[in-house]
């Protein structure tokens, strides 16, 4: 039975509409092979990775109208596009682990894939980023990088990182090239959360209500628009031109980036080697690929950078989207692409649903008992997820994950109750799920916070 999704706030209802709807299990009454599993599971990632790429193709033909005509209902509208664009990527997060996770054989650059799958999604999803490097922020602003100077109001040849490179014209290629310049993981040139930040700006409210409020008049290009402005403050018409170039060279490549990987996945990949595809359909150990992904994205990714991190050290710059206040619809949605993973069903963004033989049905044929208590794993996860979004969109006393992390016991109770219902997937997975199918799976990615204890975490 499908389940009801229902949020308050206006753009968020199919944020959670596509999310729900492919989280029903699998049903057949035939016993499956685990090749039709790893079969399934190879159209359900490009299934995800289709949605991403026409989700980004069409933020970015709303950030063209946006930047041609600067409006308030344009900004909102483009927002809206980039909230509905990372849905599909959210769930799709459950395949982003590469060589050094033991997910994917090293060298397939050789034969023309991508050299890196952590380079490509750093390029895509990094996070935290050093804003301060793309454009103004706030006279209290602390970070790695705090200098007035940043890409969008310098010319010529601008230093970081102890590199000096040519920003007279920002290009997709350009922002790529910066991206994590000098070693340094917080200097995000480029991605989705560089484009929220463009679209929202600083949140500068701490644990308190709100999100980024960039005003449209930071897109001022012209004088038949207005002033263009710097946050509060006026600012030279050059400065709106090389924002709204920024804007759209991060939109440009997001969309070439997301290309690049739906092509990995395309059903006439399989055959062709090199590719991510033809990679797990023929190293023969796709089954453990998947629940070694379950494990590292429930465990070390999710539970850990994304949420006890934040708690623990009380620390809204690990929030994961900081700026736009969406993080509750992000971490949901990944987890729900763990729970896809599992269950072997997602749903599509035109509502169809990608359903088919899954690591549920195989667990059913060998232990139904275990099924049983597989299921009861995942409703924990889906339902303590759940309560976080459903605390952020109350329309009374609601509280988005930023203000959870400043809040209560009872507060930050309900994030680390999801993060350890997440944990929780440890025992199953590792000593119930391989022992049934006769897998051997790695030790899975604990994170920077194993445990609820912040002195346990990694400095």
């Amino acid at each position: 039975m499908m389940r009801p999704c229902k949020l308050a706030a206006a753009f968020a209802v199919p944020l959670l509409m596509s999310a729900c709807a492919g989280h029903q299990a699998s049903s057949t009454s035939q016993v499956v092979e685990p090749k039709q599993v790893v079969d399934h599971f190879a159209n359900m990632a490009h299934a995800m990775y289709a949605d991403s790429l026409q989700a980004a193709t069409q933020l970015n033909k709303s950030i063209d109208v946006f930047l041609a005509t600067p409006t308030q209902a344009n900004l909102d509208a483009a927002k809206a596009a980039y909230a509905q664009a990372r849905v599909p990527y959210q769930q799709s997060e459950v395949l982003r682990f590469d060589v050094e996770n033991g997910h994917v054989t090293e060298g397939l650059d050789a034969d023309g894939g991508l050299a890196s799958i952590d380079a490509w999604e750093g390029q895509v999803n990094a996070w935290p980023l050093d804003e301060a490097l793309i454009d103004y922020v706030s006279g209290s602003y602390e970070g790695e990088y705090n200098s007035p100077k940043n890409i969008i109001n310098s010319t010529g040849v601008f230093t970081v990182g102890g590199q000096s490179i040519d920003i007279s014209t920002i290009t997709p290629e350009l922002i790529a090239g910066m991206n994590e310049i000098g070693g340094a993981e917080a200097n995000v040139t480029s991605g989705v959360h560089a484009i929220e930040f463009l679209l929202w700006g600083q949140d500068l409210n701490g644990t308190g209500p709100g999100a980024g409020a960039r005003p449209v008049s930071d897109y001022y290009t012209d004088s038949s628009q207005g002033a263009c402005t710097s946050g509060d403050k006026k600012s030279d018409y050059k400065i709106c031109q090389r924002r709204a170039q920024y804007l759209k060279a991060a939109a440009d490549l997001l969309v070439s980036d997301l290309q690049a990987m739906e092509a990995e996945w395309t059903p006439a990949a399989g055959a062709k080697k090199g590719t991510l595809r033809n990679d797990f359909l023929t190293r023969g150990d796709g089954l453990q690929r998947i629940l070694d992904s379950m494990g590292d994205m429930a465990i070390g990714e999710l539970a850990s950078e994304r949420m006890k991190v934040a708690i623990l050290f009380g620390s809204t710059e690990d929030e994961h989207d900081c700026f736009s206040d969406l993080t509750h619809i992000a971490i949901y949605n990944n987890a729900m692409g763990v729970v896809d993973a599992y269950r072997g069903s997602y749903a599509r963004l035109d509502g169809s649903v990608v359903s088919g033989p899954s690591i549920a049905d195989l667990v059913a044929h060998h232990n139904p008992a275990l099924k049983q208590q597989m299921d009861e794993h995942m409703s924990l996860i889906e339902s303590r997820m759940r309560a976080i979004v459903d605390k952020a969109e109350a329309k009374s006393g609601g509280k988005k994950f930023d203000q959870l992390v400043g809040g209560s016991a009872e507060d930050k109770k309900l994030v680390l109750d999801a993060a350890a219902a997440l944990v929780s997937l440890e025992e199953p997975l590792s000593e119930g799920v391989s022992k049934v199918l006769a897998l051997s799976l790695q030790e899975f990615d604990a994170g920077t916070c194993p445990t609820e204890d912040v002195g346990d975490c990694e400095s």
